[in-house]
């Protein structure tokens, strides 16, 4: 019996040096300070009625529009309707001239 735990020692200490065969490259490891990238592609970064600057990660049915073969977003679900009100050269003219915020 003696001499089978002294056989068992070695073999429990080196289970505890290796481990469960885990490395350090079996890790992934992300960055949080990285931005999220916007889920699809817009023409424009600011809201063509009140100016706001658009938060491009949380874009959804209410705000965002196709017009003229482009994404247009909006900062918020009231700007979207008020878009629908323009005739398209007012929005051509939004678009390429927004408001400055809160103008």
């Amino acid at each position: 019996m003696k001499s089978f735990l002294m056989a068992l020692i070695p073999v429990c200490c080196l289970a505890v040096f290796v481990g469960c065969g885990e490395t350090a490259s079996d890790t992934v490891v992300t960055d949080a300070a990285e931005p999220a990238a916007p889920a699809v592609e817009v023409a424009n970064t600011v809201c063509p009625i009140m100016g706001n600057e658009i938060d491009l990660t949380s874009l959804n049915e209410d705000t965002l529009v196709e017009w003229n073969g482009k994404k247009v977003a909006f900062c918020c679900p009231p700007c979207n309707e008020k878009w629908v009100a323009l005739t398209d050269d007012e929005r051509a003219e939004k678009l390429a001239n927004p408001p400055s915020h809160g103008e």
